[in-house]
This record gives C-alpha cells, structure tokens and sequence, in this order.
C-alpha cells in the first residue's frame, strides 16, 4: 500500500473515531489528519476523489430523484447560496482539499456547472441518503436500485 493510499486510509478510519469519540478523540484525530495531509502535500497529491453519504455529498442529490435534497436555506449560508451541501458552507473533503493545495471546493459529479476538466484535482460521488442495503434506495430515492 502506497503512503498516500496508507494516508486516506488512516483518515478515513479516524473520520469514523470523531464522529463516535469524545473531545480526546477529535483531538487525536485533528492532530493525526494534520501529519498525514502535510505527508500527503509532499506526496503532491493529484486529487480528491470522496464516496459517502450526506456527511460528505457535495451537491449530488439536486439532480437525483430523493426528498434528501440541501439545496434550500440555510444551508449554504457561508457560500452565498445553498450548493447541495448538508452544512452552512464547506465540508470536510473541502477542507483537505485545500489542505493538499487543490480547490478549495470538490464538485459535485452530478453538477452540469462542472467538466471533466474540473474533476481534474478532485471530485464527489457521494449521495445523501446512501445505504448499503438495496431496500434504501426503494424508501429515499425514486430510482430504482441496481441488481445484483
């Protein structure tokens, strides 16, 4: 495993500590995040690609057929106008983003704003509402859900 690989997964699994831990374990995870992007940003990380639900979904779900939408106030309220996103402004692929010197802001897959030359540095997979059950996507989504 590559150290940039080794870095995203490290992350990630400290991602999941914070949500569950206390303050010690922000703390830690904030400190732990902060080596491996400084390690990534000398890696010269090409780019930022996110998979996830509402936590990290970066506007994917105003074109998809879902009652899970974000495109409303007051979210966005840091950017201006609401971009699809679950918070007040940017989320945390945004920020390590920015950390790793790419855009400030991972577009959104989905968003006819953005090219394939703006996936270039980074882009967002992710969709609110994403289940790994085949039953999610019959109660939140009017699309069907892919067989297996």
């Amino acid at each position: 495993m590559s150290s940039t690989a080794a870095a995203a997964a490290l992350a990630a699994a400290l991602l999941v500590l914070a949500a569950f831990g206390g303050v010690e374990a922000r703390e830690a995870w904030l400190s732990a995040v902060a080596k491996k992007v400084a390690a990534a940003k000398e890696a010269k990380v090409p780019a930022v690609i996110v998979f996830g639900d509402s936590t990290v979904d970066t506007g994917n779900n105003n074109v998809v057929a879902t009652m899970l939408k974000s495109n409303f106030p007051p979210y966005g309220r840091d950017l201006g106008a609401a971009t699809g996103r679950f918070c007040n402004g940017r989320l945390p692929p945004d920020f390590i983003s920015e950390a790793l010197g790419l855009p400030p802001l991972v577009p959104a897959y989905l968003d006819p704003a953005y090219g394939i030359a703006d996936f270039a540095t980074g882009v967002c997979f992710a969709s609110a509402g994403t289940g790994l059950d085949n039953a999610t996507a019959g109660v939140l989504v009017r699309t069907p859900a892919i067989a297996t």
